[in-house]
């Protein structure tokens, strides 16, 4: 076998396509290189803009948070100023068990409001169309309880844009009530409402089976059709509620009401210069001129039970939903 050899000219061809090829395969690959570091670079880059806008969000909502929180609220923080002041709590929304504005939660900040020796006062800051009558009454009693324990420090109540059913039975144990003229006060009622589903099962071919013992377990089942019985149970039922209601605002507001009013505990509300004519409020004033008017100080310190500021941004929307939930599926009085 004989093999074939190459003349000189062409071996340094053959060479110099290799050395060639070789360099472009080099310069391919740095070119590759290159552009994988580039990609690397952007991304840090990337990383970092999406960090700082991070970052930047957050501190965002944190200044937003002071701004609406402490500058919007007069001044209002948690921690004590270093001169005179007054204590604050806050009852903003559906009053109703799971609610920001429950009884126990509201109970505990009056509390501790009430036993800070510096606050020359306390100030409930209203703005809520009410809710349960349970919970409400429940903040009544405390601080019906609360200003006999502490017969030296006043309580307050300041209203912004709602004062009305449960909102106003808790602020009807405070010692004075201030209203903005255009806030919607009163609605010293009751109300229980509800869904009839009688004919829907019966369009769907569905048969509902319940079973009770009791005779009036599965009163006002929304399945079962009303009868006179159950319209009198209920009646009766938001009576005695009425009249609870009724007697804790006499109790609070005593000769102060305008009696002869027309209308006075028949469910409705009225204007802040309305209510004021009624009896039901005192003055027209806000938290400012209040804090002044009052107790002589310019800051408050505020007891509000708050959950912590993440946990509150999270939850905002669920907290929202639960509240106006709450509002709307139990026996409120209003």
């Amino acid at each position: 076998m004989t093999g074939t050899s190459l003349s000189p000219e062409a071996a340094l061809t053959e060479t110099t396509l290799l050395r060639q090829l070789v360099d472009d395969m080099m310069q391919q690959r740095k070119e590759l290189m290159d552009n994988v570091l580039l990609e690397r670079r952007r991304d840090r880059r990337h990383k970092n803009v999406r960090f700082a806008l991070l970052f930047g969000g957050i501190a965002l909502m944190m200044l937003s948070y002071l701004y609406v929180f402490v500058v919007l609220n007069g001044g209002v923080s948690g921690a004590a100023p270093a001169g005179p002041y007054a204590a604050i709590v806050q009852l903003k929304g559906p009053i109703a068990d799971g609610s920001s504005a429950n009884a126990v939660s509201v109970s505990r900040a009056l509390t501790r409001a009430f036993k800070d020796p510096r606050a020359a006062g306390v100030v409930l800051y209203v703005n809520s169309p009410g809710g349960s009558p349970v919970q409400s009454s429940i903040i009544f009693d405390r601080i019906l309880a609360l200003k006999a324990e502490h017969p030296e420090k006043r309580i307050v109540t300041v209203a912004t844009d709602t004062l009305a059913s449960g909102a106003y039975f808790v602020a009807s144990a405070t010692d004075k009530i201030y209203v903005n003229r255009s806030t919607i006060a009163g609605s010293i009622g009751v109300v229980s409402d509800s869904f009839g589903f009688t004919d829907a099962l019966k369009r769907l071919g569905v048969e509902r089976r319940v079973f009770t013992a009791g005779e009036n377990k599965a009163r006002l089942d929304p399945f079962i059709p009303l009868t006179n019985a159950d319209k009198a149970k209920i009646a009766d039922v938001l009576a005695e509620i009425h009249a609870h209601f009724i007697d804790a605002v006499k109790t609070g507001r005593g000769d102060r009401l305008s009696f002869e009013a027309a209308g006075l505990f028949e469910g409705d509300v009225w204007t802040g210069n309305q209510a004021l004519e009624m009896g039901l409020v005192d003055a027209l004033g806000d938290l400012t001129s209040v804090l002044d008017q009052e107790f002589g100080v310019e800051h408050a310190r505020d007891y509000t039970i708050k959950p912590a500021f993440l946990e509150r941004i999270m939850k905002y929307a669920a907290t929202t939903a639960m509240d106006e939930f709450h509002a709307h599926n139990q026996l409120r009085i209003r």
